[in-house]
């Protein structure tokens, strides 16, 4: 299986397997005994994935809020460096 998304209906299945995580999570949250330090480390990781997804709203609305194809990060290979030529075979003495 592969997880990059290629295709809308790919974007598709894993927002909502990621919302089916996010109500797997909600549904006894209230009954869960957590410690304080527990409960900080859950709300620091929720804040964390929220920001995630801010990121990916401002990647799919593109430069100035506007709607836009998303912003597709490519490798960028790099030039060869350039051959040179030997100073003896200038033929110079």
């Amino acid at each position: 299986m592969s997880y990059r998304i290629t295709t809308y209906s790919a974007l598709q299945a894993h927002l909502s397997a990621a919302n089916t995580a996010v109500m797997l999570c909600r549904a006894n949250i209230g009954r869960l005994p957590l410690s304080s330090q527990e409960r900080d480390a859950a709300i620091d990781r929720i804040r964390k994935q929220i920001g995630e997804l801010e990121t990916l709203i401002l990647e799919l609305e593109g430069p100035g809020g506007k709607l836009a194809a998303p912003f597709i990060r490519t490798r960028v290979r790099k030039a060869s460096p350039p051959r040179r030529t030997s100073t003896l075979s200038d033929n110079r003495t």
